[in-house]
């Protein structure tokens, strides 16, 4: 029943009581993805222009970038010109956070204030644009559309405990507001901790969603991983099966996407997603091994070394542009992630694509007692639950033994014993009392050979 009266009356009626544009941004997705590149980037360009010339004329970050490197905003007409303008990183952001990052003409009620270490545990506080809510709901849900789910269906949850408790991107909904959503469009979710999970508890969940509208597994690839090779090794059985797995936080390998695949028989989905702007990039309904991004929300540009933008099939660097947030622009925005270039993909539809995502992945800490942590666990838990802002600028786990972790973190001129025992003491909540948890100061955290930067390490070397 809710398959058919959600898309049909309960979201075009709220959205007109509310005066929103979430459904109408939805509509228009689906139109545009059949229409061609050169179209749709055209539209991403006109996107692009006003938001340059706002950040110009009132982000002093951006203002400072662009006359140093000799251009004026005018003089970028097209996404290829955005390769002119120098990279912004995390670091930038965060030392001129917020004065010099955010834009002097809004008002403050505006801004929605939210955290993010991303993969490399590089801590950064930022601004969302209030906005941009709605262009941030119609790509939920249109990339739960694209995955054949809507918000009838129940989402189970299996990420990090941290997780659980996050809202600071968003406000939190009232009581009545959540019970209007069960009430209106059956949506439910079901938060389990991967690190803690048990077989048994996931076939208990799996029954008790038998003979619903069905269900979705949104998880990182990690845990759903670790989850699947439970249920093939004891030959074991759902209940009821997942509609959809969909990866989040961490790199969906080919591996990891077919053991899934096989064991939760349904398709696996890989979703890129950032704190700084949710919902970017979704595998193709048609050709999985390709990610479509949405264009009408964000432009990511995939560079070489020296900078320049890779061709169809290059490994590099993913780049951000924010489309949706004015109060603290996001232009040409070093993610820490790194990707494939793509080509235009057979499907026929016109966003520009990704071959493949790498870089998010990385080792887990292993505790005596079975838990795994996996980098987004710990990345959830240090940003979140430690709040680690403003005291420590980076942070690295390193596991040299079996029982014991070192975290070393990059301090700052607020860091004081206090708060290295507040760290530990979180840390340690987090791991179990059988680990042995060591803070360590160092000067700073460098980047691996190849040039990534993990959370989590188990080797014998220290940062120097």
């Amino acid at each position: 029943m809710r398959r058919w009266l959600v898309p049909r009356v309960v979201l075009p009626v709220y959205q007109r009581l509310g005066r929103r544009t979430f459904w109408t941004e939805v509509e228009r997705l689906r139109a545009l993805q059949w229409q061609s590149p050169d179209e749709l980037e055209v539209r991403a360009a006109g996107r692009l222009r006003p938001l340059l010339a706002h950040a110009f004329s009132h982000v002093p970050h951006y203002r400072d970038l662009l006359r140093k490197a000799g251009i004026v905003p005018e003089e970028i007409r097209s996404i290829a010109d955005l390769a002119r303008i120098p990279v912004t990183s995390k670091s930038e952001l965060r030392a001129g956070f917020p004065e010099r990052v955010t834009a002097d003409n809004l008002p403050a009620r505006r801004r929605w204030a939210s955290r993010t270490s991303g993969s490399t545990g590089y801590l950064l506080d930022f601004y969302t644009d209030r906005a941009g809510e709605d262009s941030r709901l119609a790509a939920y849900l249109f990339s739960l559309e694209w995955a054949g789910l809507g918000p009838w269906n129940a989402r189970v949850l299996l990420s990090s405990p941290a997780y659980f408790g996050y809202t600071t991107n968003f406000p939190r909904l009232s009581p009545f507001g959540r019970a209007a959503r069960r009430i209106l469009l059956g949506e439910r979710t079901i938060r389990m901790s991967g690190a803690d999970l048990t077989l048994s508890q996931f076939q208990a969940v799996a029954r008790n969603l038998r003979g619903g509208p069905g269900y979705y597994l949104r998880a990182y690839p990690s845990y759903g991983v670790r989850l699947a090779r439970w249920l093939q090794e004891a030959a074991g059985d759902l209940a009821a099966y997942p509609q959809a797995v969909i990866s989040m936080a961490e790199t969906l390998t080919p591996v990891a996407a077919a053991t899934m695949r096989e064991a939760f028989r349904c398709p696996v989905i890989n979703h890129y997603s950032a704190h700084e702007a949710p919902h970017m990039a979704q595998s193709c309904p048609d050709v999985p091994d390709v990610l479509h991004v949405n264009s009408e929300r964000v432009i990511l540009r995939v560079v070489r070394e020296d900078g320049t933008t890779a061709g169809p099939g290059e490994r590099g660097r993913v780049l951000l542009t924010a489309l949706s947030n004015h109060v603290m622009p996001f232009i040409n925005y070093d993610l820490g992630d790194v990707a494939v270039a793509g080509s235009p993909c057979p499907c026929g539809r016109g966003f520009p694509t990704l071959s493949s995502l790498e870089g998010r992945d990385g080792e887990q800490i292993r505790t005596p007692t079975g838990r795994q942590i996996s980098p987004s666990a710990l990345e959830m838990h240090m940003t979140f639950a430690c709040r680690l802002l403003p005291y420590i600028s980076e942070y690295q786990a390193f596991q040299k033994s079996d029982d014991a972790v070192t975290l070393w973190v990059v301090p700052t001129d607020r860091f004081t014993e206090e708060a290295a025992t507040a760290t530990r003491a979180a840390l340690q909540e987090l791991l179990g009392p059988d680990m042995t948890v060591t803070i360590e100061p160092v000067d700073r955290i460098p980047a691996e050979p190849s040039g990534k930067r993990p959370v989590i390490k188990s080797m014998e070397r220290r940062p120097s």
